[in-house]
């Protein structure tokens, strides 16, 4: 069975977010889009098997095939400022809206995959947007980051949150078990 993808809290965000902008608003938008999973318009290649004549320990020629990783092409689209992003999609209804004359195919990804692969990118790709045929929202690279400093930070303080009431709980002479249970 095919995993439905549902993104209307995100939907729901953004337009919330539309109406009125604040920290609030905002950070609701990102932490949706966090747990979002997208349709990112790809086209998948994968090449054909390679064939080599091999010997042995034995000095017997045999063929041997080797396989070769796909390939993927993302679709890029420029803004009228002239940069370039990745388009990413909630849903195929905000997809079947962007023109597609090379065939592109949409391969589903999680928020953190395409941060990632946006990251990874050449300098000229700026970040990516999602809808860009309707909601049209744009994260940068430079969103990226601060996003990926805050998650960073934020993990950060809960090991140290935890940490501490560890060590505030032996010091008291109770030890948590991997069970849940304590011992004195």
């Amino acid at each position: 069975m095919a995993e439905v993808i549902d993104n209307s809290a995100l939907i729901e965000a953004i337009a919330k977010m539309r109406e009125d902008f604040n920290n609030q608003t905002q950070s609701a938008v990102i932490n949706a889009a966090l747990r979002s999973t997208f349709f990112i318009p790809a086209i998948i290649k994968k090449p054909d098997p390679e064939t080599k004549l091999v010997q042995d320990a034995d000095n017997h020629l045999r063929f041997q095939t080797e396989e070769k990783p796909a390939q993927a092409r993302f679709m890029l689209i420029k803004n009228n400022k002239e940069q370039t992003f990745f388009p990413v999609f909630t849903d195929e209804e905000e997809f079947k809206k962007m023109p597609n004359d090379q065939g592109f195919a949409t391969v589903k990804m999680k928020f953190a995959d395409i941060a990632g692969l946006t990251e990874q990118s050449a300098d000229t790709i700026m970040g990516f947007v999602i809808n860009p045929m309707g909601h049209n929202l744009p994260f940068t690279k430079e969103m990226l980051a601060s996003i990926k400093n805050t998650l960073i930070e934020a993990r950060k303080q809960r090991e140290a949150e935890q940490a501490s009431a560890q060590a505030e709980g032996e010091a008291q002479g109770i030890t948590a078990t991997e069970g849940g249970a304590a011992e004195e």
